[in-house]
């Protein structure tokens, strides 16, 4: 289900901020609360790729899905915190400072939690790998990105790409993905 949560609540963000671009607010707002329903389903993939397993010792991959949990909340609680007027993210800087370098920070780890489980899953993830180590890369590159030159760098704009469209069509692909496993498996 955290799949389809990703993938619907990504293509309807990407709307928004399009809204956003061409008509103003409230497309802004309606944008970020989406983007946040995203990576609040995400550690429940997470969940998913503990509970299927993978080539990573069980000490480092329970550390690593504790860290990715709280780098989730820590995105959706600031994140949040901005939506509500309580912290100011000024998107015109040319590097993330305050609350948005903390956000960035947790993009970086997210990406990088994606592309790790992507690429140390066990069998039980076909080609597919791929697209997450794609993702979670970009991810990264983006939350880098932005603490590096803020929204107008090459690789927050590279970045961009894999988290605003890929990342939704990640979410799809391993919902139905699991969903086959699952069916498989019952």
């Amino acid at each position: 289900m955290a799949g389809w949560v990703i993938g619907v609540a990504g293509i309807l963000a990407l709307g928004a901020l399009a809204l956003f671009f061409w008509i103003g607010q409230p497309w802004g707002t309606i944008n970020d609360l989406l983007l946040i329903v995203t990576i609040a389903a995400l550690p429940v993939l997470m969940l998913a790729f503990w509970e299927l397993g993978g080539l990573t010792p069980t000490p480092l991959a329970l550390m690593a899905q504790v860290l990715g949990w709280l780098a989730a909340a820590t995105w959706c609680v600031t994140h949040l915190l901005f939506v509500l007027g309580v912290v100011d993210i000024d998107y015109q800087t040319t590097a993330a400072t305050g609350a948005y370098a903390v956000e960035s920070v947790a993009l970086i780890y997210i990406g990088l939690w994606i592309a790790g489980a992507a690429l140390l899953a066990g069998p039980w993830l076909t080609a597919i790998r791929w697209l997450g180590v794609i993702v979670g890369l970009g991810i990264g590159a983006y939350g880098l990105g932005t603490i590096i030159s803020g929204t107008s760098g090459v690789l927050t704009y590279l970045g961009a790409v894999e988290y605003l469209l890929l990342f939704p069509v990640w979410g799809f692909v391993m919902a139905a993905f699991l969903a086959r496993l699952g069916l498989a498996r019952a």
